[in-house]
């Protein structure tokens, strides 16, 4: 009776163990253009047109017309969420940008701005 008992142990461990292990997998967003572990930036709304920036790195430069933005990035404490600095309308701002499907905003949708600078962060 104790061997039973072992291996009814041993099979519930190892299906809790498969359970664990799959289940980050299942919380994974699908992108179809941008790539896992990338920030992207497009020239359409709801990340269509062209895909004008895709960058798993800080980046800086000028990108004129962005019209929607998507984090794609790894859950990854301290590197996983984006800092954003653009322009609108001749203003400058930043924000503070989660990854998918974390807790926060990862996909913004906008008017025409410029994006100037891409970093890599900890939590907003």
């Amino acid at each position: 009776m104790r061997g039973r008992s072992l291996g009814i142990l041993a099979a519930a461990c190892a299906l809790a163990a498969s359970v664990g292990v799959s289940a980050p997998a299942s919380a994974d967003v699908s992108h179809p253009t941008c790539p896992r572990g990338a920030f992207c930036a497009y020239s359409g709304d709801w990340e269509t047109g062209r895909l004008l920036l895709a960058t798993q790195g800080n980046w800086s430069g000028t990108i004129h017309n962005v019209q929607s933005t998507f984090n794609n990035g790894y859950p990854d404490p301290g590197a996983d969420h984006v800092q954003l600095g653009y322009e609108a309308n001749g203003i400058s701002y930043s924000i503070c940008i989660h990854y998918a499907p974390g807790s926060g905003q990862y996909e913004h949708h906008w008017t025409n701005i410029t994006i100037k600078s891409v970093r890599w962060r900890g939590e907003c």
